[in-house]
């Protein structure tokens, strides 16, 4: 008398295991850009709240000289840092905020995305993307021993 036995073999059940597994990890590959994306997003929207902060500061103080200490700057530095990957120690640095001591109306922050691009914001309200890596933005020039510019190059 045959038995009729509905079911899966071992062997089907391996492949098809295998062809999923397959699947997760082309799914992971691809997502592993977008969070790359998505965090040189985040360190983008800080640069801009940076500034944004800058301009609130300048409105109050009548300087910029300061604004890169307070609590609020700090925070943003701090998730800049977070975002980008990176540590105060590395080089490149993950970021850099200057403010001309000559003349305190002028500021230059410039922050290395996840990317490896940099992004760079000043006073004069510029906001510039370098997507090649071997292009850092220069925030100032020091010509014997004297500020000469600081802002997005």
């Amino acid at each position: 008398m045959p038995t009729n036995k509905k079911g899966f073999t071992l062997i089907e059940l391996l492949v098809v295991i295998a062809i999923i597994g397959i699947l997760a990890g082309v799914v992971l590959v691809s997502l592993s850009g977008a969070r790359n994306s998505a965090k040189d997003a985040r360190i983008i929207s800080d640069m801009e709240q940076l500034r944004n902060l800058a301009e609130l500061y300048y409105a109050q103080n009548g300087t910029y000289n300061g604004f890169t200490g307070t609590d609020e700057a700090q925070k943003i530095f701090s998730d800049i840092l977070a975002q980008s990957g990176r540590k105060i120690s590395d080089r490149p640095l993950p970021y850099i905020a200057s403010v001309n001591p000559n003349d305190p109306s002028y500021y230059c922050i410039k922050a290395h995305l996840k990317s490896d691009a940099w992004y760079c914001i000043d006073s004069k309200f510029t906001s510039k993307l370098y997507p090649d890596p071997s292009v850092t933005p220069k925030c100032l020039d020091v010509v014997g021993g004297t500020i000469t510019y600081l802002y997005c190059d």
